[in-house]
């Protein structure tokens, strides 16, 4: 008779809830269970800083929540440009995706 093994392993990371529950950007699923509108009126309730959305046409990703600071720092057409590269590959339909964005902006001046 063949003897059968099996172990389990279990790993959390905890980490103290945030307010809003996300930092930077949602990347929102064309049938995704909470509809853009729903999720703007409870981050305009939950979060102080502004949130821009942008509308997506596209069969996967119906919209992006982005926090206003990150587009003064990355042009939209290059987030989008991002997220439809890298981000829509990794999301169902029915997702929502959190997303961390570190956008560094490197300034370089010579005096005349």
């Amino acid at each position: 008779m063949t003897e059968i093994q099996r172990k389990n392993n279990l790993v959390a990371r905890i980490v103290e809830y945030q307010m809003p529950p996300f930092r930077d950007a949602l990347v929102m699923g064309r049938e995704s269970l909470i509809g853009c509108h729903a999720m703007r009126r409870a981050l305009s309730l939950l979060a102080k800083t502004p949130f821009a959305h942008i509308e997506l046409d596209d069969e996967i990703i119906s919209d992006i929540l982005v926090r206003e600071n990150i587009l003064r720092r990355v042009p939209q057409e290059q987030l989008v440009s991002f997220v439809l590269q890298h981000i829509r590959p990794l999301l169902g339909i029915e997702e929502v995706l959190h997303i961390e964005i570190d956008a560094q902006v490197i300034v370089s001046a010579s005096a005349p």
